[in-house]
């Protein structure tokens, strides 16, 4: 029984390594504009990837994912860069006037075909189940240069099932070409006040950067790939002494002896002067030195500390731990996402909310 048992699952592994290591068969069909599409020649042989949407143009689902088909193309250079998309009807009724019709309905500009193009016989690996079990339109297939296929890459929702299909387009070494993206917005103290100088740039991305004015505004453009994850960060760190005086460290050392609380989260991270994650005398030491001009900095603070604006505090009497070293500091986007953005602004020692934001 064992060995009837492990002559199974051998087979089955098997079974599915082939399956896997299936090369996409060669194919030409002729588009509804009466152009001629060979998968080799044309593009895997040129080191393009090609996505195979399998569709019908009365399909319900089909209808409903595509309005968000011609912007996800462009998103990988409409067919001039490293990727190309071609759909495919699956049914006899469907005729290349019939493809031509509906692209032109869902303003469409990749290539499509139907029977009389060829898409029927080019399709018939895919639907019988030479890649996969086929489940129904709409359905893709990404085929790499390496004439590998990945089959049926699919999420929850048609947003998620097109940020699969994106997931598999890159795993087969193709780029999104960067497109032009503005970001905008404001810096602003805990008085609703603009802060001037404050160096806002996109992490890893540091060569696109602006500095604010005098109403604490910036904006700045920068190439980014659409469906990526980008952080939005910001910097400020002079004039280290700005706002910070012996009522400070009086506000400091009566939250130590716990006479007078300090609860607002602000004003913690504010007094957080050495940036040990809670509020001691070490902070009042550190003080003081910038006061009396010992130093002209923090040996662990930068001048001015930012966070999302849109951040709210899980535990606002102890916000250290959300805030350092997390990126909830900073703001998180896609080039999808609208501007404006807003940091808050905390000058560090600067309990009373004194320092010149121009400074």
């Amino acid at each position: 029984m064992k060995r009837q048992l492990h002559l199974a699952i051998g087979l089955l592994l098997f079974a599915s390594t082939a399956l896997k290591s299936q090369s996409a068969p060669n194919f030409t069909i002729t588009d509804s504009d009466g152009q001629s599409h060979n998968l080799y020649t044309d593009y895997l042989d040129q080191g393009k990837t090609v996505v195979i949407k399998f569709f019908f143009t009365t399909c319900p689902p089909c209808n409903a994912i595509a309005p968000l088909m011609e912007p996800f193309y462009q998103e990988w250079g409409g067919g001039a860069h490293d990727v190309e998309f071609i759909s495919l009807s699956i049914m006899n009724f469907d005729d290349n006037n019939d493809v031509a019709l509906y692209k032109a309905a869902k303003g469409h500009t990749f290539p499509g075909a139907g029977i009389n193009g060829g898409s029927i016989t080019a399709s018939q690996p895919y639907i019988n189940g030479m890649f996969g079990n086929f489940t129904g339109t709409p359905t893709f297939a990404v085929i790499g240069p390496d004439r590998s296929v990945i089959f049926d890459p699919r999420g929850i929702s048609f947003v998620a099932t097109l940020d699969s299909v994106d997931v598999a387009i890159r795993s087969t070494g193709a780029e999104k070409p960067p497109i032009p993206y503005t970001i905008s917005g404001t810096v602003k103290n805990t008085l609703n006040v603009g802060v001037a100088g404050v160096s806002v740039s996109v992490s890893g991305l540091e060569q696109y950067v602006d500095t604010t004015d005098s109403a604490g505004q910036f904006e700045f453009t920068a190439m980014l790939e659409p469906r990526l994850d980008y952080y939005l960060s910001a910097s400020k760190n002079y004039n280290f002494v700005n706002g910070v005086t012996t009522s400070d460290m009086i506000d400091i050392r009566k939250h130590v002896l716990a006479l007078q609380i300090i609860t607002q989260p602000t004003r913690l991270l504010a007094a957080d002067a050495n940036k040990s994650g809670g509020i001691s005398t070490q902070d009042i030491v550190e003080l003081r030195k910038l006061v009396l001009s010992v130093q002209d900095s923090l040996s662990q603070q930068e001048s001015w500390f930012f966070y999302n604006a849109a951040y709210t505090f899980i535990n606002p009497e102890h916000p250290f731990p959300e805030i350092y070293n997390t990126l909830n500091a900073a703001i998180k986007f896609r080039t999808s996402s609208l501007p404006p953005f807003h940091f808050r602004a905390i000058k560090i020692g600067d309990i009373n909310e004194s320092a010149d934001p121009g400074q």
